[in-house]
């Protein structure tokens, strides 16, 4: 699922920056029993025992140095979950840049296809009514007492 491994991405880069900057968190981050995968499955029970579809970057990335930093047992970071993860970014990538501009050329087509067309159709005039001219509709009405 492309939307988990973007998460999972995510904290990844936060928790290889802060181990950069942050020399004792590094040593804890290089513990071997402690995983990317497991730390993420532990995000998201905690998510879930709190009730909340909607965490802020800040929160989410307190909840992975609370594992890195904490004595997680097996029943804080519980089962798998099967859900999708949807994550901000602060900032586009080139991809993201070009898909967004491609997704715009297709809606500046489909929006000028739409006026040419619109612009080619026959316009239909609309027959305006006229009162007839006085005398006109004595002519028009018939007599009972023509010959047929």
């Amino acid at each position: 699922m492309k939307s988990s491994e973007n998460f999972i991405e995510a904290i990844r880069n936060y928790l290889d920056n802060r181990a950069e900057s942050d020399n004792l968190f590094a040593i804890r981050y290089a513990d071997p029993s402690k995983s990317l995968s497991e730390c993420c499955q532990f995000i998201l029970n905690e998510v879930k025992r709190q009730g909340v579809s909607v965490m802020t970057n800040d929160e989410v990335y307190s909840l992975a140095m609370h594992y890195w930093d904490g004595d997680c047992t097996a029943e804080e970071i519980g089962k798998p979950i099967n859900c999708k993860v949807v994550i901000s970014k602060d900032q586009l990538t080139e991809e993201d840049k070009a898909e967004l501009k491609e997704q715009a050329m297709e809606l500046f087509k489909q929006e000028q296809l739409r006026e040419l067309r619109r612009q080619s159709q026959p316009k239909t005039q609309l027959k305006t009514a006229t009162a007839p001219k006085a005398g006109a509709e004595i002519d028009s009405i018939p007599n009972l007492f023509d010959e047929l």
